[in-house]
Order: C-alpha cells, then sequence, then structure tokens
C-alpha cells in the first residue's frame, strides 16, 4: 500500500479571479497546526488547519458568495488518490479541487464550460453587437487572467470586467484606471489575440460610447 504525503489544491481566488494552484504536504503540519495559502496575486485563499493530524478543517474564501466557508476532511480524504470537491455551501457551485494534480487538472477542464453555451443558456446572444467576436474576447482576457498577464500598471492584478454590447470594459480597483477592449470585428479580436501580456495603463482613456454610434452620430452633424 503507497501512502500519499502529498496533495494539489486548486481554488478560485475572489480577487483576481484565477484558478490559483498549491502543493500541501502532510509534513507541512509536523511543526505547526495551522497553514495559510495565498494566491499569488496575494489575496487570501484559504486556511489549513489541524490538531491530531487526523482531521482536518479548511476555511476557504469563495468567490460565489463572498463569504468563509468551514468544511471537515479526514486525513485519507485529503492525501488519497480521490479528487475532493470544494463547493459553496450557499449555491453549491464548485469553487475549488483537491487531490492528485492530474485529476485536479482533468477537473478544472471538464468544469469549464463554453462563455457562448452560457449566453446562449442566459438568452444574451442577441445583447452583443457580434457574438462570436464578443465570446472569443471573453475567454482570451479570461485566459489572460488565468496565466497572470492581466494587470494594471499601478501593480494590481484585481481587475473588474464590464461586458456592453459592443466592447469590454477593464477597470483596476486599486487605482480606478480603466481599459476599453472593443469588440465588434475580427479586427478587434485580432488585435487582442496578438497580446501576449495586457496592462492597463493609468492614462487610458474609457469610450463612453461605441464606434459604431460615434459614426452615427458623425453622419448626422454632417
Amino acid at each position: 500500500m503507497i501512502l500519499s504525503t502529498m496533495t494539489v489544491i486548486a481554488l478560485r481566488c475572489p480577487a483576481c479571479g484565477r484558478m490559483d494552484f498549491h502543493a500541501l504536504s502532510l509534513f507541512s503540519f509536523a511543526g505547526r497546526k495551522v497553514k495559510k495559502i495565498q494566491c499569488s496575486c496575494g489575496a487570501a485563499l484559504m486556511t489549513v488547519g489541524s490538531k491530531d493530524r487526523k482531521r482536518f478543517w479548511i476555511q476557504t474564501h469563495c468567490i460565489m458568495c463572498e463569504t468563509q466557508h468551514l468544511q471537515w476532511f479526514t486525513r485519507e480524504r485529503l492525501w488519497s488518490q480521490q479528487l475532493t470537491e470544494l463547493r459553496c455551501t450557499e449555491t453549491m457551485v464548485e469553487v475549488g479541487f483537491i487531490g492528485p494534480r492530474e485529476k485536479v487538472k482533468t477537473a478544472i477542464l471538464s468544469q469549464d464550460k463554453s462563455l457562448y453555451e452560457m449566453a446562449e443558456n442566459l438568452g444574451l446572444a442577441d445583447y452583443f453587437e457580434n457574438p462570436e467576436v464578443m465570446y472569443a474576447i471573453l475567454e482570451r482576457l479570461h485566459k489572460l487572467a488565468e496565466e497572470g498577464s492581466l494587470s494594471c500598471e499601478c501593480g494590481s492584478f484585481q481587475i473588474n470586467v464590464e461586458v456592453y454590447p459592443d466592447r469590454v470594459e477593464l477597470r483596476c480597483e486599486l487605482c480606478d484606471s480603466t481599459y476599453v477592449c472593443y469588440a465588434e470585428s475580427d479586427n478587434d479580436l485580432q488585435s487582442l489575440s496578438r497580446c501576449a501580456e495586457l496592462q492597463i495603463q493609468g492614462s487610458s482613456p474609457i469610450a463612453p460610447e461605441s464606434r459604431r454610434a460615434r459614426r452615427r452620430r458623425t453622419k448626422k452633424s454632417t
């Protein structure tokens, strides 16, 4: 019988939205009873503790309901070949996983649902000027955030996303700087796709209206 002493925890950060991975060794609790885990952006993710190294409690900062949840697990459950789901106790939505690395990765991939399907289910397809481009841009922004490549010039990774029919507005929670990603044409998508990293600059202007609206207003004035 092989006893595993290493497990992987993946939890979506309530601050930056990234799925953050952390290795957790059973030996981490030999000299101390509590281990605090932070996201790579610096936000608190969870606290793991035990009194006897037989039963462990995990307190998570939940991205769904923005509160903290406390759950108990046995040592055999956490350090095994099983995959353990971490759920928001208010919404029952999966917010993280614990288990062998490959099983955790597989669970995250199967959890992800395309933005197009989500929008279709919510009846949002007619809301966007160009739905296909909008979904692709949202997926690209999501990937940049997952890779830690979406940030602000001030050093913050806490970026709010506001979606409009023709554009996506990114706003830094720390300094309030903004950046606009238009989503009206294939050229808009190609411009974003060429970006390996996106950083909001402090002087980035925010557009109060779409380019299409401005074109219509310009034609009327002439």
